[in-house]
């Protein structure tokens, strides 16, 4: 199960999961393209819309519903990306409600519902620093990462949770690749990343059953 997998990050992530063997529940909010097709007559995708905000736990429950075999892991990676800082509180409340608590509550329905397996959570290698202009997308992602810890302490032995903390992987909706690769200038690797990093360390963390409360960046080392 990978939450707003349609396209991006999340849709790599689904097509890593097909290729370790497991079928495939891609969660997307507004429209499930590209994924749909891509993925049109695959017998081992599922889709399936929702506003996770409203009822993560009726979610895992609809999921269960679908023709798929019974959940094996899930990878909590829908996500807001805006400018805001703590000036906006209703802004920062909507955040954090997406980007962790919302991954808490799926995680912990997961957790109850299918009592063994892996949660991944996708995170984010640039949010140590200060940044107002991202402050509160900054602090929700770290939210993320202390769940992260916690769930897995919580869990164990049963279920495995940890975390990938992409950096300069893909350009933001909107931003021009000129700008991306100005990000090159910080990152000790001089160059930016690719999805196929991210798949790697999905495909690490599934397969190693001995991590858990681990969150690995894959960012180049720019969070050196």
């Amino acid at each position: 199960m990978i939450t707003g997998a349609s396209d991006r990050i999340g849709f790599e992530l689904a097509k890593e999961c097909l290729d370790l063997g497991y079928y495939a529940v891609i969660h997307y909010r507004t429209s499930p393209e590209p994924a749909a097709s891509v993925f049109s007559g695959d017998g081992r995708v599922a889709f399936i819309q929702a506003d996770l905000t409203e009822s993560p736990e009726k979610f895992i429950a609809d999921v269960k519903k679908l023709r798929v075999p019974p959940l094996a892991g899930l990878i909590n990676n829908a996500s807001l990306f805006e400018a805001g800082d703590m000036s906006a509180p209703d802004h920062f409340d909507r955040t954090l409600t997406v980007n962790a608590l919302t991954p808490l509550r799926l995680s912990a329905a997961f957790a109850k519902s299918a009592g063994s397996g892996w949660i991944i959570n996708i995170t984010d290698a640039h949010i140590r620093s200060k940044s107002r202009k991202y402050q509160n997308y900054r602090v929700s992602k770290l939210f993320l990462e202390e769940i992260t810890r916690q769930q897995a302490c919580l869990y164990a032995p049963a279920i495995r949770v940890n975390a990938i903390a992409p950096g300069a992987i893909l350009p933001a909706a909107g931003e021009t690749r000129e700008s991306f690769d100005y990000l090159i200038k910080n990152i000790p690797m001089n160059r930016t990343g690719a999805p196929a990093h991210i798949r790697q360390a999905l495909r690490f963390l599934v397969e190693n059953d001995y991590v858990t409360g681990s969150v690995i960046p894959i960012d180049g080392g720019l969070g050196l």
